[in-house]
């Protein structure tokens, strides 16, 4: 992470941890500790990052299953697994855009700030594109092992293909909007992406009226679902665009640099077009592999989820399942704003050097923030108990229905407590401990996958295997990765307490 040592800008402090009226140097404003409001305040909006895809996957889902049937909801299993959770591979983009463009943005030049979000969106394109000729040439392969099942209805299975290659198509609009997305936030703006994302979530619904119900091969079921997203997701990159090259911009309400017009003037096809320069893209080296490794340690664990109830399970199940992650990769995204908020406000306290103000300041922000991610956990609890009163809007099978409600309790204790989560693998991040996360990361990408496909096995030695079975294991695997998390966290705190304590000495 880069160190934003000297860049909280003054209406960012609390006014409660002012400095009285008297000289200060950098390291006090280094050490100022962000308040529980001022948390939020970031965490709220962050949220809409990671929003978006799951957010117009469960549109989909929910109207797939009430106008074409339990089938064709199936089908969307494995092919939202494949899109969801490859466009989280892109992840790195995001934190990366954020966080180089809070760092810049009290700099005098704000022509460096622009250039710097013009190379994010040169970069976020050619990464878009890029996955998008990735999966519609690997794709098709991938789906039959990842359902796991020879008896597999050939109409899922071409239902299946015909979401992820229209989806595909969408990859470079998904990138640009959540570059977009993230350099929003890095300057503190998060109207913008909230009616941008309403808009988009409106016009997919609408869309998918219009074309889910329909007969035709490639235009509707699964296939209507998927352009009804992917020109959601282009109209929604056009939305960005205009805001970014309106003629007028400047400072907004408090002062900072306004996204309205800020790519004025530099947006055009001909600028555009280029490679990413050198500066671009050494910025974003450093987030490449800890976020990726991150992103593809917990997307091994929900492949091998959709493909044990694939090969295991009936269809209904399968229906299940593809509304339970819809819900889960919608929900998840509050836990995730915990992560890039720790990962925001922790390194320019950390990085400072030893001393006991260090610790008092280390000690407080953690708490902040893990007072912060329990109260959504609380809030995603309620929304979890909620889920059985949202089934008949995602589905007409009452056999569906029951098995949704069934991993419900499930559900519960997961989201209750994804936000502690979330904050810790942040705060581990903040302290820079990135050998702890890819060596943890790699077990869980051998293990978890290894757990869940015993399942399978077990189905096929005469043991009932139910939905329910499945999310059994992830529950143990959540507990796991919150013991190990907050214990290197609480531990390495201790140790930087006493480094401080030695250098006080």
């Amino acid at each position: 992470m880069q160190n934003r040592a000297s860049n909280i800008p003054a209406n960012e402090i609390d006014n409660n941890d002012k400095p009285q009226a008297k000289p200060q140097d950098s390291t006090d404003l280094d050490l100022t500790v962000p308040s529980v409001q001022r948390i939020i305040k970031f965490a709220i909006p962050a949220i809409g990052i990671y929003l978006c895809s799951p957010l117009l996957s469960t549109i989909d889902t929910s109207s797939v299953g009430l106008l074409c049937g339990t089938l064709q909801q199936a089908a969307l299993n494995p092919a939202v697994t494949i899109i969801d959770y490859s466009a989280r591979t892109m992840s790195f983009l995001y934190t990366g855009t954020t966080n180089i463009i809070a760092s810049s943005k009290q700099k005098t030049n704000s022509d460096e700030i622009k250039d710097t979000f013009l190379g994010s969106l040169r970069l976020a394109f050619l990464v878009g594109v890029g996955l998008a000729t990735i999966l519609l040439l690997t794709s098709q392969k991938l789906l039959v092992p990842l359902i796991g099942n020879a008896s597999i209805d050939v109409e899922l299975l071409s239902a299946a293909w015909q979401y992820v290659a229209i989806r595909s198509l969408g990859m470079p609009a998904a990138a640009m909007i959540g570059t977009s997305q993230a350099a929003c936030l890095g300057l503190e703006d998060n109207k913008t992406p909230f009616k941008i994302i309403v808009i988009a979530a409106l016009l997919n619904l609408v869309l998918d009226i219009a074309l889910v119900g329909r007969k035709v091969p490639w235009l509707g079921g699964t296939a209507g679902a998927a352009w009804a997203t992917t020109i959601s997701q282009y109209f929604a990159l056009w939305l960005f665009l205009r805001q970014f090259s309106r003629t007028t911009g400047g400072a907004n309400d408090e002062g900072l640099l306004s996204t309205r017009g800020l790519l004025s003037g530099r947006l055009n096809l001909k600028t555009f077009l280029r490679w990413p320069c050198k500066k671009t893209m050494e910025s974003f080296r450093q987030y490449v592999i800890p976020v990726t490794t991150t992103q593809i340690g917990r997307c091994s664990t929900y492949i091998a989820m959709g493909h044990t109830v694939s090969s295991t399970l009936d269809t209904v199940s399968m229906a299940a399942q593809q509304i339970i992650t819809s819900l889960f990769y919608t929900l998840i995204p509050v836990g995730d704003s915990c992560s890039l908020t720790a990962q925001s406000f922790l390194p320019p306290i950390v990085m400072q050097d030893a001393s006991e103000e260090r610790t008092k300041s280390v000690t407080k922000t953690v708490k902040n923030i893990y007072k912060v991610a329990g109260g959504l956990g609380i809030i995603l609890s309620i929304i979890a108990a909620s889920i059985p009163l949202a089934c008949p809007l995602l589905t007409t099978d009452p056999a569906v229905i029951a098995s949704v409600k069934s991993v419900v309790p499930i559900m519960l204790a997961i989201l209750s407590t994804h936000g502690i989560f979330c904050a810790s693998e942040g705060i581990l991040l903040g302290f820079k401990d990135l050998k702890f996360l890819g060596r943890i990361y790699a077990v869980f990408f051998a293990v978890v996958p290894m757990l869940m496909l015993r399942l399978k096995y077990a189905a096929r030695a005469g043991r009932h295997i139910t939905l329910l079975s499945v999310w059994n294991v992830f529950l143990g695997y959540q507990t796991f990765r919150i013991s190990a998390f907050v214990s290197r966290v609480l531990m390495l705190r201790h140790r930087h307490a006493k480094e401080d304590i030695c250098k006080a000495k």
